[in-house]
């Protein structure tokens, strides 16, 4: 009997359904469609009270019209405030029951009527608040009824809002687009799976190609061609360092003599342009002088600091004669010999450089590689942008709050797929 009892009073479970995501739409419209044909019955029934009550508003509002006063001996002027709050309070009333509308297609545009209705009672009870005031003391029992017509229009209005809120059935919308942004969640997931695929296929490719052109580099370097094109590089190097020295020579040799040469060439007008080249570039202007004519100049010159034209002390005359001394044709040879020999070796090797394959192979591959790795790096970061993204994208977390919308509102167990 015990089991009995308590088999009697106990909660029926409810079977757990397990529906696939494509499939959830279309069962809820089935799962629903007894709750909405009970709901529309019970809106059928508050919306029939709804007019009954809008038919005795129109009974009272002529009763009210054509009701006698009480006293009919109250002075004219009261009578004629009391005929225009009469008439101004049934005109009010009788446009806000006519244009009344509850017809609908949908639970959403229904409540949303029936709100609209609690707002326009309260703007009626403000704009006749007056006139109300007015009509009490001559019909009070006339005033009354229809404010109470009113009243429970109201409350019939709040009770289909009721209604429809107790069904849930408000949500039915929402869990429908939920299905369709669970969908579109898929297809996204779906597209940076197959974004995640390649871009990781791409990122060990390139893996793949910085190794062999790494191995590449390491052989060319190897190489007997790039060990000669170091070589080339020394001795360029080299070639250049004596070039400066010879150049840097000829610049300190001129230096000594500039105060001289200067003071020279404002007397020598012939040979002055020429000075000025010595004294600006040495060995540009030696380059250029083919019969030497410095040295012509630098004999005047000698010739000139010995008869003391240019009041130079006793020690600076000896520093300037001693280095004139030494600069003679042979230096000059010598030196022009040795530069343009140094030049010319320079541009011999830069173009030995230049043309040298091992060279021009390693400078194509640095450049393959530098791309390579900055290909790597922007994998990467597709990469790591990717997986955040996928981690905002919880499948599981968006079904079950799916679950849970459905179930609260059909009192069904479901699983989606």
């Amino acid at each position: 009997m015990l089991k009995f009892i308590k088999k009697l009073f106990a909660k029926e479970e409810v079977q757990e359904e397990r529906i696939e995501l494509d499939e959830v739409n279309n069962w809820l419209d089935n799962k629903i469609k007894p709750i909405f044909e009970n709901l529309n019955s019970n809106i059928n029934q508050i919306t029939s009270k709804i007019n009954d009550e809008k038919g005795k508003v129109n009974e009272n509002l002529k009763t009210l019209e054509n009701a006698k006063l009480q006293n009919p001996k109250i002075p004219e002027r009261v009578k004629t405030i009391m005929e225009g709050n009469r008439a101004a309070f049934i005109k009010k009333v009788s446009f806000f029951f006519n244009n009344t509308d509850l017809d609908y297609n949908s639970p959403n545009e229904l409540t949303e009527k029936c709100k609209n209705i609690k707002n326009e009672i309260d703007s009626l009870g403000k704009s006749t608040a007056r006139s109300y005031q007015v009509l009490n003391e001559f019909f009070a029992r006339e005033a009354e009824s229809i404010a109470i017509n009113i009243k429970n229009i109201e409350n019939h209005a709040k009770e289909i809002v009721n209604s429809v809120n107790d069904t849930k059935i408000m949500n039915v919308d929402k869990i429908k687009n939920s299905v369709i942004n669970i969908q579109n969640k898929i297809k996204l997931k779906q597209q940076y799976l197959a974004e995640l695929e390649n871009n990781k296929n791409n990122l060990e490719n390139n893996k793949n190609k910085k190794l062999e052109i790494e191995n590449k580099i390491n052989e060319i370097k190897s190489s007997d061609d790039y060990k000669n094109h170091e070589k080339l590089l020394e001795e360029k190097e080299k070639v250049k360092s004596k070039s400066n020295e010879i150049e840097n020579a000829l610049f300190h040799d001129f230096s000594v003599l500039e105060k001289s040469l200067k003071k020279y060439a404002k007397i020598a007008f012939e040979n002055e342009k020429l000075i000025l080249e010595y004294l600006n570039s040495p060995i540009t202007a030696l380059t250029k002088d083919t019969d030497f004519k410095i040295s012509n100049i630098l004999d005047s010159l000698k010739n000139a600091i010995a008869r003391n034209e240019f009041d130079l002390d006793d020690k600076k005359k000896e520093k300037a004669l001693a280095k004139i001394g030494e600069l003679d044709g042979v230096y000059f040879a010598k030196t022009k010999d040795d530069y343009n020999n140094a030049k010319k070796r320079l541009d011999d090797l830069k173009l030995e450089i230049e043309n040298n394959k091992a060279k021009n192979d390693l400078d194509n591959y640095n450049k393959e590689l530098n791309n390579i790795k900055l290909n790597i790096e922007n994998l990467n970061n597709n990469i790591s942008n990717i997986n955040i993204e996928l981690e905002k994208i919880n499948i599981e977390k968006l079904k079950e709050n799916l679950q849970n919308e459905v179930n609260d509102i059909t009192n069904a167990k479901i699983t989606v797929l």
